[in-house]
């Protein structure tokens, strides 16, 4: 008995810890609100996107990502190398 009441403390405790995080959330969110008669401001000086140039990949998609391929070639092709000569040619099949 003595652990179920243990158990009910805790658990409260973990609520009540849990719980004023959710309840400060809802009470900004209509302080923070902007009023209707805001008008949008303007930009003081408009930049015009520049077309044609063309992103450069990040260095992950360039060199990360090639090389892995590559190790994981590699790994998998001296398994099967290591396979044969060291596992499969131990034992021999009798017929």
């Amino acid at each position: 008995m003595k652990q179920h009441v243990a158990s009910l403390v805790r658990a409260l405790a973990v609520l009540l810890l849990i719980l004023p995080a959710p309840l400060a959330v809802l009470g900004a969110a209509a302080a923070d609100a902007a009023p209707a008669d805001v008008v949008a401001a303007e930009p003081a000086v408009e930049v015009p996107e520049a077309e044609g140039e063309e992103e450069e990949p990040p260095w992950t998609a360039r060199f990360l990502a090639p090389a892995v391929v590559v190790i994981a070639v590699v790994t998998v092709g001296a398994s099967l190398a290591y396979y044969v000569v060291r596992i499969r040619g131990r034992y021999r099949v009798v017929q």
